[in-house]
């Protein structure tokens, strides 16, 4: 996972993070991230305009292919809830403060032998800051067949930058999965989540 816009210096001084908050990811996810996004408050993650894909129009994206294999997976994630967590001192940003971000994601492309738009899963993010300029994000993604687990440092200081979230690991179809996820806005207040995929 991962969010989808970058919050403005009045925002943060107010502590709207509720309002501000939006997911890639990121995934974000989910990464948002990560998303990714994946997310992180104060900033957002832009996917690189990279549109290929071994997965593309596929309808079934989870290979049972022997032998170490590449897989793309796309899909929107939209926000379901944004709860976050504000540590003393209150209505200030402090190392420790925390956004919960959960988010529904759709097929982007036909795959997993569902059309594009069907529900596929579920993307759980922790956005932990770590300082003006960085965000913790940890990112648990349900897809079918098995889930992932992203977890990587965000930089929000240059928020036109393109940002990887490293998939750390995989359960059942995706065990051993490594790789990375990445995340842009999508129409309709959704975000574009790519998770390149490496299986043993």
């Amino acid at each position: 996972m991962i969010l989808r816009r970058r919050i403005g210096p009045d925002e943060d001084a107010a502590r709207r993070y509720p309002a501000g908050v939006r997911t890639r990811v990121v995934a974000i996810a989910a990464v948002c991230v990560a998303v990714v996004a994946l997310a992180a408050v104060g900033g957002y993650v832009l996917l690189s305009d990279d549109e290929s894909s071994s997965a593309g129009g596929s309808t079934d994206t989870t290979s049972t292919s022997t032998g170490p294999h590449s897989v793309t997976i796309r899909v929107l994630a939209t926000v379901t809830t944004a709860r976050p967590v504000d540590l003393p001192p209150r209505n200030v940003q402090n190392k420790g403060d925390r956004v919960f971000v959960e988010s529904q994601l759709t097929n982007a492309v036909p795959q997993f032998g569902r059309p594009v738009g069907s529900i596929i899963g579920k993307d759980y993010s922790t956005i932990t800051y770590l300082s003006p300029t960085e965000r913790l994000v940890n990112v648990q993604i349900t897809l079918p067949g098995g889930g992932l687990h992203l977890r990587g440092t965000l930089a929000v200081d240059d928020p036109q930058a393109v940002v990887k979230i490293p998939v750390i690991s995989g359960t059942r179809d995706f065990a051993g999965a490594t790789g990375f996820s990445e995340a842009r806005s999508a129409p309709g207040s959704h975000t574009l989540n790519v998770y390149r995929l490496r299986l043993p």
